[in-house]
């Protein structure tokens, strides 16, 4: 796999010539959020104020309507996105009990080769650098990786950063940056809020505080799983009834979204973002009750948990995709098409991809976008959608049609009644990989001890693996 990097590399270099192209920005921003459900955020039409400064930034940027991750789970979704490849192909199928391995290539590696600054500030404890695996890890290629994670979590044995930590570090980034003139880089953020267990500032909950619905009371887990009741880790106190946890849910994303606007409104006063790339997603999405999951992620692979919110504020000047009057994209869009996008902005070649450029791009009505979770036969999800239909499968289980444009929340399964669209999504699969065949880095498992496994247990992923 030494070839991959090697290539990979040589391409930087060859684009680094006297014959390369001008960069598209001076600067990239990435900007990631844990666990962010598209449609609880005002620019994609929910009603209840959650993201006032994302829909402020949402009306001078592209959104896209129709975006979606890799995977349902934070190491191989954001794996997939730092490398334009499928979890398959990077060996990160078994989800967070998986680092990226070193023998993958990332944006930051390549933006590092060719003598761009590289940061990143992250809030996960799943996407801490861990130096005793040689290198491997969502870190590669960030000269500056800040995991600092120092305060411990009330109801779980595990360190994270919330998002006024998460934001100063952020701008703390940047200051030094402007300080020492160098406002040509690659950054990263990766913000943890609003993950579970829901614990938003009682001020900011008091706001989204709303009667309880008439639901049944749910059922407190055991393990950590959320299908069918509370995961352990999620549970308040003696509250059994749904519709709080999803106020606090809510709340978290309003905490999440004021310490975002903070680190927007730097970027303005600096006048850093005219020329820049600033790309804003989500790893994955949340269940909120739907197909029966409660309050967890990683279990399923419908609409709610791999759809993420997808706004791109190009550079000044630049064609860019294809939107309506509006800003908007209704086309199909992904995580894998950041790659080769992130890389046209700083002028670097990108390797092979299934990703699509979002610079002067028409995007297509159809095209195939697929999402993983699971390593083994018998527990291995798989979905994949055209742009409209999408087909979810599971090993035992008849595959499951939904038609997503009339039917976002994937409640009717239409597979015995159009049968004809099951064959041609099956079709169009066999065609990609195909097109792709699989070339899987090996896998690079991380080896717990007693304290790591009680970590992950509270984290919500007990059962992230075989």
């Amino acid at each position: 796999m030494a070839v991959l990097r090697l290539s990979a590399l040589a391409l930087v270099l060859a684009a680094c010539g006297d014959s390369a192209p001008l960069p598209r920005a001076r600067r990239v921003i990435l900007i990631t959020c844990d666990t962010l459900r598209a449609d609880r955020l005002g620019c994609y039409g929910y009603e209840r104020p959650t993201s006032p400064n994302l829909d402020e930034f949402a009306r001078n940027a592209v959104v896209f309507d129709n975006a979606w991750s890799t995977a349902p789970k934070t190491t191989p979704a954001v794996s997939a996105l730092l490398t334009g490849r499928l979890p398959d192909e990077i060996g990160v199928t078994g989800g967070n009990r998986y680092l990226l391995p070193s023998a993958a290539v990332t944006l930051a590696e390549l933006a590092r080769a060719a003598g761009w600054r590289t940061g990143a500030v992250v809030s996960n404890w799943v996407l801490r650098d861990q130096p005793k695996y040689g290198g491997a890890g969502v870190q590669q290629g960030f000269e500056h990786f800040d995991d600092k994670m120092d305060v411990r979590e009330i109801s779980r044995d595990v360190y994270e950063r919330f998002a006024p930590a998460t934001t100063d570090a952020a701008i703390g980034w940047f200051e030094e940056r402007r300080a020492r003139s160098e406002d040509q880089f690659f950054f990263w953020v990766h913000y943890q809020d609003p993950h579970g267990p829901y614990r938003p500032p009682a001020e900011v909950l008091a706001r989204f505080e709303r009667p309880a619905t008439a639901e049944p009371e749910l059922s407190v887990g055991t393990t950590q799983r959320g299908l069918g009741q509370i995961p352990a880790y999620q549970v308040l106190e003696t509250e059994r009834r749904p519709e709080p946890y999803r106020a606090r849910y809510d709340a978290e994303i309003a905490s999440f979204d004021e310490h975002l606007g903070r680190l927007l409104d730097w970027l303005e006063r600096a006048d850093w973002t005219r020329d820049a790339l600033i790309v804003f997603t989500a790893d994955h999405g949340e269940a909120l009750g739907e197909h029966g999951y409660w309050f967890c992620h990683g279990e399923s692979l419908h609409a709610e948990i791999v759809r993420v919110p997808l706004l791109v504020r190009f550079p000044e000047g630049s064609s860019h995709v294809r939107a309506d009057e509006r800003g908007r994209v209704t086309r199909p869009a992904g995580h894998l098409d950041l790659w080769p996008t992130i890389l046209e902005a700083l002028a670097l070649r990108p390797t092979e991809s299934r990703g699509l450029s979002l610079f002067g791009a028409d995007l297509p009505e159809r095209r195939l976008l697929k999402q993983t979770l699971g390593r083994l036969e018998r527990d291995r999800w798989m979905a994949f959608g055209d742009g409209r239909w999408r087909l979810v499968a599971r090993p035992g289980e008849p595959p499951k049609l939904y038609d997503h444009a009339s039917d976002p929340g994937e409640t009717v399964d239409l597979a015995a009644s159009q049968p004809e669209i099951v064959r041609e999504l099956l079709r169009l699969h066999a065609e990609d990989k195909a097109a792709h065949p699989l070339a899987a880095l090996p896998e690079q498992r991380i080896e717990t001890d007693a304290e790591t496994e009680k970590a992950l247990d509270a984290l919500g992923y007990g059962g992230d693996e075989d």
